[in-house]
């Protein structure tokens, strides 16, 4: 009876288990972020291309305005320029935005990364002490992704 109880597999300290729940976690908030960056990187592209198709529009407008020569048709190719180059403003400011949340998520995005690499140091090494500074850096990420969302 005492040869099955050696024999068996021994059990993993808790230790053992709360590093490796810690690197799970940080692996999957990384994941998280990386798809985060991915979006807003994309978010922030499809801003700028709008931007840039509406002050085109609004370049086109004042070359019609100039070469009107109906004073109604110019009246009106005035106006339609204001509402265009309100819009152009508009989503200039908001590409501005886009592209410092996405710089904001690639800097979570790589102190998430280095927190995954310490978590995985600890798991392999079992010292705690690497782990804490995984959970430090993941903090640091976790909150500058959240300051990107808004």
């Amino acid at each position: 009876m005492r040869d099955e109880e050696t024999s068996a597999p021994s059990k993993p300290t808790s230790a053992h288990d709360s590093s490796t729940l810690i690197t799970i976690t940080v692996g999957l908030l990384t994941a998280a972020s990386i798809l985060l960056l991915v979006y807003q990187s994309n978010q922030a592209l499809n801003l700028g291309i709008e931007a840039a198709d509406v002050w085109s529009d609004y370049r086109v407008g004042v070359v019609k305005a100039a070469t009107e020569p109906d004073p109604n048709l110019r009246k009106q190719y005035a106006e339609e320029q204001d509402v265009l180059r309100q819009h152009a403003v508009e989503l200039r400011e908001k590409t501005k935005a886009a592209r410092h949340a996405v710089n904001l998520s690639t800097y979570a995005a790589l102190f998430l990364l280095l927190a995954t690499i310490a978590a995985v140091c600890a798991l392999i090494s079992k010292i705690k002490y690497i782990a804490y500074v995984g959970i430090l850096l993941s903090i640091i990420g976790v909150a500058l992704d959240i300051k990107a969302l808004l």
